[in-house]
């Protein structure tokens, strides 16, 4: 299977007593596929995954899974801090009937450019399910630099890569030096027009949580029917949420307060966040009338 496409990264609903929404979790799943998403990503920043107890994570995979039920591929996020425990994370979501796994490099502890490519080389000969490379320095605190990317292009099983950097020239070093064997996604969401114009042929997308039907046309206006006029028209309206959820640093209790606001389940945010400030919830709510979805 081919992945490509708007895989919304979820957000991990939690109650005020710091469980996770596992109802929720189902309730926002099946609206993300009813609004026409190409795919699905539990367990990623956007979802709180390092806040997450192991036995959290596999309830969580198994009820996006279970709810999604084949109608779109989901790719489970799978990062560790060691190469093991990423592999036990990645063969859980190959049992579990993931289409994929999204990875960054293990985190605090910086690894080389070897000890990357190890990392990654590891995981994807443990499993038979493709592995996505996120790379994402302000993350991990290390950059996969490219001629590693190439590299790990060249391993079976690793097909994609979630290119995090927020410099649209690595799109094109990627392309180069891997030949297009990767497929690219973009990781960074005021980048989504430049990215798709580069050759990105995917998006692992924030916005997609409230979103959802917006950013699949923006992706289908530039990736299918090459109306770049008709995307920067919608790029543009886009373009205030996408930096706010980009650079304000409240990403999952501003789309928290969104979901919770429109029905969905948003829910408490795992500590020690504090719930959005009203100043926050009062330029989401001018930059969703302007969008017309006060």
């Amino acid at each position: 299977m081919s992945l490509h496409g708007v895989y919304v990264v979820t957000v991990t609903p939690f109650t005020r007593d710091g469980k996770v929404d596992l109802a929720g979790i189902e309730k926002n799943a099946d609206w993300l596929v009813k609004q026409g998403v190409h795919g699905l990503l539990p367990l990623g920043s956007t979802g709180e995954f390092a806040s997450l107890e192991e036995e959290d994570k596999k309830a969580i995979v198994d009820r996006v899974l279970k709810t999604v039920a084949g109608r779109v591929p989901v790719v489970v996020g799978a990062t560790a801090e060691t190469t093991d425990k990423a592999i036990r994370n990645a063969r859980y979501a190959e049992s579990a009937g993931a289409a994929g796994v999204l990875v960054l490099p293990p985190y605090y502890y910086t690894p080389d450019q070897e000890e990357i490519y190890d990392h990654y080389r590891r995981i994807a000969e443990a499993v038979k399910i493709p592995v996505m490379i996120y790379n994402n320095p302000a993350s991990s605190k290390v950059d996969i630099r490219a001629d590693t990317v190439a590299r790990l292009a060249r391993v079976p099983g690793i097909e994609c890569i979630k290119e995090s950097t927020g410099d649209i020239r690595r799109i094109t070093e990627i392309r180069l030096l891997t030949e297009d064997k990767l497929t690219v996604f973009c990781g960074w969401e005021d980048m989504a027009y430049e990215s798709f114009v580069m050759g990105a042929r995917g998006w692992v997308c924030v916005l997609g949580n409230i979103l959802p039907k917006e950013c699949v046309e923006l992706h289908d206006l530039i990736v299918v029917k090459k109306d770049l006029p008709a995307a920067w028209t919608l790029y543009r309206k886009l373009l205030p949420l996408l930096r706010y959820l980009e650079y304000a640093g409240k990403t999952q209790k501003a789309l928290k307060y969104v979901l919770d606001k429109t029905g969905l389940a948003g829910g408490a945010s795992s500590s020690p966040k504090r719930p959005l400030d009203p100043e926050d919830k009062a330029a989401l709510d001018r930059m969703l009338a302007d969008l017309g979805k006060a």
